[in-house]
């Protein structure tokens, strides 16, 4: 026993052991599966292209169109990388630099999880956590080896640690009160946020459960330790606020990328069957309900808060939330969240219910130890020994290669990574030799190979990725290669992995396995003027374009290739412009921008904040000068308010009470209708039935955005494709047609996400026919149109739709009203 109390004397170290074993092969190889390339293109730019300039979000022109950077997705995994180029003085590679900052990941996922079991079940139960957590297997979505190794989602877990790390230190302010703790739980609740922004769903679940425990624990809660509580929860969002407050009022440019997960049936069926988890052995899962009981009947502290929030986040890995009590419709924010992460947040729960368990099994066997002479233990070890050995040593190689062994890809195994090498070379000297000059290279590479994407840290050079990429949140960002597409994004240069053969590529050479094409359409300006006039560049950074235009028409128009998003603002010698989101080519893809320009001089295209940027901006530079001036006013002036508080300790719970009640209410209310399925500019409110017709059979409207044609129903529901969405849906059982009369704005607009297969959607107007649009493969997400109706001479017209196939599975169709000029 003394031995395993000298080692529990420095038991941190000994919970690191395992995730110090798996992180050892970083020190020669750099993970790039995945979305790894991705992650280290985004520490790079966020270090060069945005700490440089005095920015940690912004816009970004190296993708695509463009992106806002570490907007829509937080910064943090990016300042945890940027934290190491500073130790290291920038001085190693930048693959280097990223595999040390996620060596030192793991190991930080490993200590959070024990310092946060230590807190609540002791020193041996938090080194066993951290064990269970570090050889973690993981699955798709569930965190583990696989999604944070294998698929490079580490930012999430990365939130999640500090998380853990944020409830311990929480847990110290409700016993000591400290200031010390306060800021640093508070510092922790702020590096969650800015790591992954699930953790302001966690903390809003979460949250709750801890208090309610210590309601619990304490018969007379105090007053002065649930306010530094709160004050902590306050300062952190604030430090974050910069950020989180944009994030949450533009979620309108994020993918409804949220997926449902398996019925509550199921997850039930699992959870009894000790399956909880993918690739998680049936005895952890079993030790976790095990932990959870021993600490609900033994009265141990976390029994609420820790047993509360494990089960409350396998319950929500479910799609109770949706398909049984329809949230969506109150919360449509709800589809922007993948169900299955819930399995992740879990485990930081249920692993360490698994060590407590552990922890308290070993020690009633060590009270239950008896003497024995020694030829009975002998002859007892004679016994067991070999029959245990028989059971055991053949499963051995089986446990070893799904929950020990550990392989990540890195440049040794990366296909065609010396090729790559050698393009980027290639690349690099091309952009030194014109770095003014404005061009893109694409890639076009097997799904799944997203290096392409880190490409611009070895030749600084704006890409273009056909296909499927990591950065796809972003809805703005097309990954088509139709008509106009490469022209629009001033693609010089192809780059591919297999030979193809569009007349408008001209065979360069090779790099290895890999093929060069320049592209003969190359436009070297980033936008294109309709109508009369002449424009030049003058200036193209990445938050301010100004072009010179001269020549120019009342009626001219300038197209700017760059991907529309609300803080961008045009000015015309110093007028104010509205701009227009227009499509790239035909109806499809409506991401660029659009001004009038109706007389000469500089157009200025300048990236602003606007009110959400402001707000949050000023809740985080006020959040630590908030926090030093309250720590320094002492408590003695806080008494008077304290004391309040005790006095109305009835009055507050009621209030509280008959608040959430009506917010019940409210939700229950817009769960229960329909009416708010939809956008508002959805023609399909606007239908009685007659107007429309499925396989030739006529339709009745039976409730709000709900029709029945015969033996079949046209409804908007929540659809589960590659994410979930909020649309109209139809049997694929012939042609859905609609004939109705609308009121015109400017443009036509829709949506869809279609089954595999062909589908179709084609829209005419007055007879005339506006487009057939051909449905996109599945996999690159859901897809968006829009008709231009701004020449129309009327202001109503006579809409004709078609929609056939796979388009049925989740279509919308709208009629915007006219923006203001």
């Amino acid at each position: 026993m003394s031995v395993f109390r000298a080692a529990l004397a420095k038991s941190w170290l000994l919970a690191l052991l395992p995730a110090a074993w798996t992180a050892w092969p970083l020190w020669r190889e750099t993970p790039l599966s995945h979305d790894h390339p991705t992650h280290l293109f985004k520490a790079w730019h966020f270090w060069t292209q945005m700490l440089a300039q005095g920015r940690m979000r912004g816009w970004s022109h190296f993708w695509g169109f463009g992106f806002p950077s570490d907007e829509l997705v937080p910064c943090g995994g990016e300042l945890w990388v940027a934290a190491f180029r500073a130790l290291t003085l920038g001085q190693l590679e930048w693959t280097r630099t990223y595999a040390l900052s996620f060596a030192a990941f793991l190991l930080f996922k490993s200590f959070a999880t024990y310092a946060f079991t230590r807190r609540y079940f002791g020193r041996a139960a938090g080194v066993l956590a951290a064990w269970i957590m570090a050889l973690d297997p993981g699955a798709f979505s569930e965190g583990g080896w696989v999604w944070n190794v294998d698929w490079g989602v580490w930012p999430v877990s990365l939130s999640m640690s500090f998380t853990l790390l944020a409830f311990e230190r929480l847990e110290a302010v409700l016993e000591r009160g400290r200031a010390r703790d306060v800021f640093l739980s508070g510092a922790c609740v702020g590096a969650a946020l800015l790591a992954h922004q699930l953790a302001l769903f966690v903390f809003a679940v979460a949250c709750p459960l801890f208090l309610l425990e210590h309601g619990l624990r304490s018969r007379r809660p105090s007053w002065e330790r649930l306010a530094q509580v709160f004050g902590a929860l306050t300062f952190g969002v604030g430090l974050a606020a910069f950020t989180i407050v944009p994030f949450l009022t533009r979620t309108k440019y994020t993918f409804d990328l949220g997926a449902s997960e398996e019925p509550l049936s199921k997850i039930s069926e699992r959870v009894l069957a000790l399956g909880t988890f993918s690739n998680v052995l049936p005895a952890i899962s079993g030790l976790s309900l095990v932990g959870g009981w021993l600490a609900i009947r033994s009265g141990a502290r976390g029994r609420v808060f820790v047993t509360g929030t494990a089960a409350t986040f396998v319950f929500l890995s479910s799609d109770f939330l949706t398909s049984v009590l329809h949230l969506e419709r109150a919360l449509p924010s709800l589809i922007k969240i993948e169900a299955p992460r819930m399995l992740l947040v879990a485990k930081l729960f249920w692993f360490p219910l698994a060590a407590y368990a552990l922890v308290r099994i070993a020690g009633w066997a060590a009270r239950e130890r008896r003497p024995e002479a020694l030829w009975s233990r002998l002859l007892g070890w004679g016994l067991v020994f070999p029959v245990t050995a028989a059971l055991v040593v053949p499963g051995l190689p089986h446990l070893y290669a799904t929950q020990i062994a550990k392989e990540l890809q890195g440049e040794s195994t990366t296909p065609n990574w010396a090729d790559y090498q050698e393009l980027f070379a290639w690349s690099r000297a091309l952009h030194a030799a014109s770095p003014d000059e404005h061009y893109r290279i694409a890639y076009d590479v097997q799904r799944g190979n997203h290096v392409p994407t880190m490409a611009a840290v070895y030749d600084q050079t704006l890409i273009y990725r056909i296909g499927e990429t990591p950065s796809q949140i972003f809805n703005n960002l097309p990954m088509g290669d139709g008509p106009g597409i490469l022209e629009a994004a001033s693609v010089k240069y192809v780059v591919s992995d297999r030979d193809l053969a569009n007349p408008k590529l001209a065979y360069e050479r090779s790099f290895g396995g890999l093929r060069l094409y320049r592209f003969t359409g190359h436009a070297p300006q980033p936008f294109a003027i309709l109508g009369q006039g002449q424009a030049e560049l003058v200036e193209f950074s990445p938050e301010r374009l100004r072009i010179r235009l001269s020549g120019t028409a009342p009626d001219s128009r300038l197209e700017i290739h760059v991907a529309a998003y609300d803080r961008w603002q045009a000015t015309l010698s110093g007028a104010m412009l509205p701009i227009t989101t227009v499509t790239v080519h035909g109806a499809e893809d409506p991401v660029l921008m659009e001004v009038p320009v109706a007389r000469d001089g500089e157009l200025v295209l300048a990236y602003v904040n606007r009110a959400p940027d402001w707000l949050g901006l000023i809740l985080s530079l006020a959040a630590v000068p908030a926090f030093v001036a309250i720590a320094m006013t002492g408590r003695a002036r806080f008494a008077p308010i304290i004391g309040w508080l005790e006095r109305s300790r009835g009055r507050l719970g009621w209030t509280a009470l008959a608040a959430l009640l009506l917010a019940a209410a409210f939700v229950a209310r817009r769960a229960l209708s329909r009416a708010s399925l939809l956008p508002r500019d959805s023609i399909f409110y606007q239908l009685q039935g007659p107007e429309l017709t499925l396989a030739g059979q006529p339709c009745s409207k039976v409730d709000s955005l709900s029709f029945e044609c015969g033996a079949y129903s046209v409804r908007a529901d929540l659809v589960h494709g590659r994410g979930d969405h909020l649309c109209m849906t139809a049997p694929d059982v012939g042609e859905l047609r609609l004939h109705a009369p609308v009121a015109l704005g400017d443009f036509i607009t829709g949506r869809y996400d279609a089954e595999p297969g062909p589908g179709s959607i084609r829209v005419a107007l007055d007879g005339e026919m506006l487009g057939t649009l051909h449905t996109r493969p599945p996999f690159m997400l859901q897809q968006f149109f829009q008709f231009d109706t701004r020449q129309r001479p009327n202001r109503t017209g006579m809409l004709e739709l078609s929609i056939r196939g796979g388009a049925l599975s989740c279509f919308d169709v709208g009629v915007p009203p006219p923006r203001p000029r």
